[in-house]
């Protein structure tokens, strides 16, 4: 395969993402931010990925995935101690 054509390939692969990561995305409706970044995420989006696709800054992801983490493990952490 040329370089060219490798090129173009690795091209058509990064529109299919976003437009996968759009309509995932769209799909969770009304969920909170925190928990669509962290998905994305999970999904392998880098957190400016992430950003590009809810309409919002990268910063705005860092912190509501910081936010959503931390409670998760608040949540652990509670059941453990049960």
């Amino acid at each position: 395969m040329s370089n060219d054509a490798s090129e173009r390939l690795a091209s058509a692969i990064e529109r299919i993402s976003k437009v996968l990561g759009a309509l995932y995305a769209s799909q969770m409706g009304d969920l909170d931010q925190g928990i669509k970044a962290e998905r994305l995420s999970r999904c392998g989006y880098l957190n400016t990925e992430i950003a590009d696709l809810l309409g919002t800054s990268s910063n705005t992801i860092n912190v509501a995935l910081h936010k959503t983490r931390r409670q998760k493990k608040k949540g652990k952490a509670a059941s453990s101690k049960k």
